[in-house]
């Protein structure tokens, strides 16, 4: 089954000290690239949650967003600066009487401005709290691997009907194609006729006509192109990542169908090849989305 590498997931969790939250998204990218974004206090894990992910990935980019909040008592504690609270009220108390105002100054006022009261910076311990997080980020990344094989399911439905499409018009060039020597040697024929006359030579029209059909002859692009396309239902069914093989084989059917056309003498047939190249770039579209 492929996979899509465009997903989102999300999961939270309340633990007895830790509240834990994790955001998993991905788009589109050639190679595998991880960005993670953590608190400043947690960036030493950034190399863990990397690794996490990478057992999830093969290919595209993925940010990871890693929130945590300590509920632990310890982390609710604050540190008063007395000597920059008593600056303060100093300097409030000359106000007041500058000002000619008998009201007291006020505990809140001198509280509120700014250093006087200070969060303790917590220090958190990574060792103790890390199996924690990677509980929570295990469990984002569960549900964006589900979410991306959703996808890829569906793309891979979409991919086998335009499989399907593009062997039925393999089937009607194939039928065409086995007309060529009949209908280059009848052109010819008719050509040579008309500015020879009698004096053509049936020995050398026929000999003719056998080089052009020779150079007009597609079987050899028709097999590989069925082989390409039992390739690309191979790797569909597989269970590793598939992005770049069915890349390459989409080009390589571009090729075979280019080709074609390119030797092509007869416009239904030349009709046929459009059609089968405007299925393969579709699928390259689609494709672009795949691991």
């Amino acid at each position: 089954m492929i996979a899509s590498m465009t997903a989102f997931a999300r999961a939270e969790k309340t633990l007895p000290e830790l509240r834990v939250s994790v955001e998993v998204k991905s788009v589109n990218h050639r190679f595998c690239e991880v960005v993670v974004r953590l608190p400043r206090a947690y960036l030493p894990l950034e190399e863990e949650v990397k690794r996490a992910v990478r057992e999830h990935v093969a290919r595209g980019r993925v940010d990871v967003y890693v929130d945590v909040v300590s509920t632990a008592e310890a982390a609710r504690t604050f540190e008063v600066d007395e000597s920059l609270a008593a600056a303060y009220a100093q300097a409030l108390e000359k106000l007041k009487q500058a000002l000619g105002i008998t009201e007291d100054v006020p505990l809140a006022l001198v509280a509120r401005q700014e250093g006087v009261v200070t969060p303790v910076s917590r220090q958190p311990d990574l060792d103790r709290e890390w199996p924690q997080i990677r509980e929570v980020l295990a469990e984002a990344l569960d549900v964006f691997a589900a979410m991306r094989r959703t996808e890829g399911a569906a793309l891979e439905r979409d991919f086998r009907l335009r499989i399907e499409e593009l062997a039925g018009l393999l089937e009607k060039i194939s039928a065409h194609a086995d007309e060529v020597p009949r209908r280059v040697h009848e052109k010819y024929a008719q050509r040579i006729s008309a500015l020879a006359g009698e004096a053509a030579d049936p020995a050398r029209v026929v000999q003719e006509a056998a080089l052009l059909a020779d150079k007009a002859d597609i079987t050899e692009e028709i097999v590989r192109a069925k082989s390409h396309l039992s390739q690309f239902a191979q790797l569909m069914e597989g269970g590793e990542p598939a992005g770049r093989s069915l890349n390459f084989l989409a080009q390589e059917l571009l090729r075979e169908f280019s080709t074609m056309g390119a030797k092509s003498v007869d416009p239904d047939l030349s009709h046929l090849v459009v059609s089968a190249k405007t299925e393969v770039e579709k699928l390259r579209e689609q494709i672009a989305n795949v691991e």
